[in-house]
């Protein structure tokens, strides 16, 4: 009974080695193309929609702010004029409630890795792995994130809005090596740091099991430059 799993593997072995050439790349090329799918809704699907949920928290917490800074300054108009006790404790209750929102918002983007920290961590990791060959790797322009439009906006608040809540940093890589070496070095990445995540892989296969994989890899920051990097 041990030895059944063994001749399963030498018959399908054996299977594989007499079919054409073409279609031994036909089987090679779909069982590849099977291995991305997988990864990709096991490993990029969650990254993905945890950066989404941390971006929308920011824009919502970021709105929120917006609008108790709006009243709080609509009651220090009426205060001037009308210095009341109740007008006071409200000033007093909006205050607090927006130094617990700049809290809560500095807490959040304190989940985000820093990109010159990302570079050195990328750089790090390959340089762990003799398998991997860099290529190049480019720094992408940052992209700015803007807060959601809030209805009924005067032209002042239209213009703050009009400022970017955080920045987009991606970085491409171009490595040289087989399709499971780059598998690795991905895993290697969100089992680090699961803030970071990589948003494309593309794989081209060369002199076979040597390829090409161009990764692109995302964080979110608020500094515009990469500083530091």
């Amino acid at each position: 009974m041990a030895d059944a799993p063994n001749t399963s593997l030498a018959r399908a072995t054996q299977w594989y080695n007499l079919r054409p050439i073409r279609e031994r790349a036909l089987i090679l090329l779909t069982a590849l193309v099977l291995v991305v799918v997988l990864v990709w809704e096991l490993g990029v699907t969650p990254l993905q929609q945890r950066n989404q949920s941390l971006e929308n928290r920011i824009q919502t917490l970021s709105a929120s702010r917006d609008d108790l800074l709006a009243q709080q300054q609509t009651l220090n108009q009426q205060l001037a004029t009308d210095p009341s006790r109740e007008m006071r404790d409200q000033l007093n209750a909006r205050q607090q409630r927006l130094e617990r929102l700049n809290q809560q918002i500095a807490e959040t983007t304190g989940q985000l890795i820093a990109p010159r920290a990302m570079v050195a961590l990328l750089r790090d990791i390959l340089a762990a792995q003799d398998a991997l060959e860099l290529q190049a790797l480019e720094l992408q322009t940052p992209t700015p994130v803007f807060a959601p439009d809030a209805p009924d906006q005067s032209s002042q608040e239209q213009a703050e809005a009009a400022q970017p809540l955080l920045y987009a940093h991606d970085v491409e890589l171009r490595i040289m090596g087989s399709y499971l070496d780059v598998l690795n070095y991905l895993e290697r990445l969100e089992a680090l740091d699961e803030r970071l995540g990589w948003i494309k892989l593309e794989y081209s296969a060369g002199d076979w099991p040597s390829g090409e994989a161009i990764i692109r890899v995302q964080t979110l920051s608020l500094d515009q430059a990469w500083l530091g990097v």
